[in-house]
């Protein structure tokens, strides 16, 4: 029996789990991690990804109040509400009344911000350049465009005003990763639910194709999580009867993870759910050729060889 996953043009034997390199929710949540990663690498502490979303969002309407500034910069009320604080605290932001409703404060850069932002904004561009430095130059901007498509759940924002100290937030690569893996968490929610997380899942399958077992570093890799949260999926698997420790015969220091028979028993019904957060993932794209060529460019961005530093995944 064959299918056809989602965004790709050619058919394959049915398998039992989505495969994680074929996924665009998983490669999303890589591509986020590697952009944290360059976003570290260059600000440190100083600047996080969120805060500038928020400076954007000022700077480019002055007339937004604190909700207005978290539906722009594409961030829940508490992260507006920590953001706003820590900027405020800064120096870097104020409030000011309302001229037209007293009751109503609005946001904009103090005379600090506007002198720091041009320099703040060459660094961010030359992170954003980063990300997509792994794909061929000529494909870059139609990879943004699809990104944006599926960042936007296909209605992407028309562009106001332009600040040119700015970036605009629509067009910035790792903007719109962070919008995208909101778009997956959200389908994840719906289709998914509860019955289990996506980190979980990528545990799940990357277990699935190693009958005879991986180390817990092994398994953190190849699912793309930290070796923290990797202890607390296995945990949580384990007590569920779904993921089994034993010795490694080879080293009786070593402890080797494997699905259970109820695991595999069990998994075929989530499958079915989470192919559907992947074809909701990729349906604003508008042909399947579109989709297949946005996969192959995302798993180039997500899977990116980094020479200068650990693999994003890693501790």
């Amino acid at each position: 029996m064959t299918d056809v996953m989602p965004g790709r043009g050619r058919p394959r034997a049915q398998a039992s789990m989505v495969e994680l390199r074929e996924a665009p929710g998983h490669l999303v949540r890589r591509a986020q991690q590697r952009h944290t990663l360059l976003w570290t690498r260059e600000f440190g502490g100083d600047l996080t990804g969120p805060q500038y979303a928020v400076i954007c969002a000022i700077g480019a309407d002055s007339t937004l109040d604190q909700r207005a500034v978290g539906e722009r910069a594409s961030l829940d009320k508490s992260s507006t509400a920590d953001v706003v604080a820590r900027l405020e605290g800064q120096g870097w932001l104020r409030f000011r009344k309302d001229p037209a409703d007293a009751r109503r404060k609005t946001l904009s850069l103090t005379a600090l911000a506007r002198t720091a932002i041009p320099d703040v904004t060459r660094r961010v561009a030359a992170v954003q350049a980063s990300v997509l430095a792994p794909l061929p130059a000529g494909t870059r901007e139609a990879f943004v465009d699809a990104l944006r498509l599926v960042a936007y759940a296909g209605e992407p924002p028309v562009p106001g005003h332009v600040d040119d100290s700015i970036l605009v937030l629509a067009n910035s690569p790792g903007h719109l990763i962070r919008r995208a893996q909101q778009v997956h968490t959200v389908a994840w929610n719906e289709e998914v639910g509860r019955v289990m997380t996506a980190p979980q899942y990528a545990v799940l399958s990357a277990l699935w194709s190693h009958a005879d077992g991986v180390d817990q570093g092994t398994g953190a890799e190849l699912a793309s999580v930290d070796r923290s949260s990797m202890a607390d999926i296995v945990a949580r698997l384990a007590r569920r009867g779904w993921v089994a420790r034993t010795r490694d015969p080879g080293d009786a220091r070593r402890r080797l993870l494997t699905l259970t028979d109820d695991a595999r028993g069990e998994v075929a019904q989530i499958t079915a759910a989470v192919e559907r957060v992947q074809v909701r993932m990729l349906a604003p794209l508008p042909a399947e050729r579109e989709r297949g060529l946005f996969l192959d460019r995302l798993r180039l961005l997500a899977y990116a060889e980094d020479a200068d530093g650990p693999d994003p995944a890693g501790p």
